[in-house]
């Protein structure tokens, strides 16, 4: 099983008329559910509350495929407000103090974490002090034991500035355990968070200088790249209509992922990164899971059938 650890909450979408929509969200819940339609087994391991919004959440998750390795916790689902700019792109608010999902046992996922996982992933608030802590022991647990890890850094410094941690503070947080990974996904966007300067292949390529075997950089609408020691491919992002971009980036790392797996190549990740040619095919079913995504409202991921007849067409 791929094990995912960090935030679910409900995004309160606006609509049209200025009322909100519940939408299950959170990036490495939404990852979760992506993996597990893409045909992988997967678990998500932070608590829902007793809510309702934390029934919806866990419905969703389950009717995904995936299943609940957490606990039911009496606090409350955390909350995003989200509206989308003109051109698609989601701005999100968010309260998160005294949240349901924030109170995961990283002692007890330990336990639950052996040699035969097939990956853990975290990323997004999960790496806003003080929650990196948790996620950086399990990260290290992992590599001990021989476990791939993900992670998708999707670095939010606004939720930061509205804890009162500063911009330093989250971006080595952030920082110490992209770097602890063994594949890390990031954006151009988060690079500039991170604080690199210069081109995004440069400045993803300092990554592997320091401990990642495999980076993915994505740049939306300019196509992705996945580099390693050895290999560096770029594949184009599909043209599609835009009906919004929430979810995207998720679906994009977790068709990355299945296809690694459906290649024979996930399994020695942790060791070394696969070559070019398996990398392209990633990359090319990652663009292809996104493209289905971003023509559709919210983060609604693809099967894996759905992304291979999407591709034959």
């Amino acid at each position: 099983m791929y094990v995912v650890a960090g935030e679910s909450l409900i995004d309160l979408v606006v609509r049209a008329d200025g009322s909100y929509q519940p939408v299950p969200g959170g990036g490495p819940y939404n990852f979760a559910r992506a993996l597990a339609l893409q045909g992988i087994p997967t678990g998500y391991a932070n608590p829902f509350s007793h809510d309702a919004f934390g029934g919806l959440l866990q419905r969703t998750l389950q009717a995904a495929g995936a299943q609940h390795l957490g606990q039911i916790s009496s606090k409350p689902t955390a909350l995003a407000l989200v509206s989308t700019d003109a051109r698609g792109q989601p701005q999100y608010s968010f309260y998160r103090e005294g949240v349901a999902d924030r109170t995961i046992d990283a002692a007890a996922l330990l336990g639950s974490i052996s040699a035969d996982t097939l990956g853990f992933h975290t990323g997004a608030l999960a790496l806003v002090p003080p929650d990196d802590a948790g996620m950086m022991q399990i990260v290290r647990h992992c590599r001990a034991q021989g476990v791939l890890c993900t992670v998708d850094v999707n670095m939010r410094p606004q939720i930061a500035q509205t804890l009162g941690i500063s911009a330093s503070r989250y971006r080595d947080a952030a920082l110490a355990v992209l770097t602890s990974a063994h594949v890390a996904k990031v954006s151009d966007e988060d690079l500039h968070h991170l604080g690199f300067s210069g081109a995004p292949q440069v400045a993803a390529r300092a990554l592997l200088e320091r401990g990642c075997k495999l980076v993915v950089l994505t740049l939306g609408a300019d196509g992705a790249w996945a580099l390693s020691a050895d290999a560096q491919v770029f594949e184009a992002a599909p043209k599609v209509e835009t009906v919004d971009t929430v979810g995207a980036g998720d679906c994009f790392f977790a068709g990355f992922i299945a296809s690694l797996r459906h290649q024979g190549a996930l399994a020695a990740l942790h060791e070394r990164a696969p070559g070019a040619g398996v990398l392209v095919q990633a990359l090319r079913h990652a663009a292809i899971c996104a493209a289905i995504n971003i023509g559709r409202k919210g983060c609604d991921p693809p099967t894996w059938d759905e992304a291979v007849r999407w591709r034959a067409r």
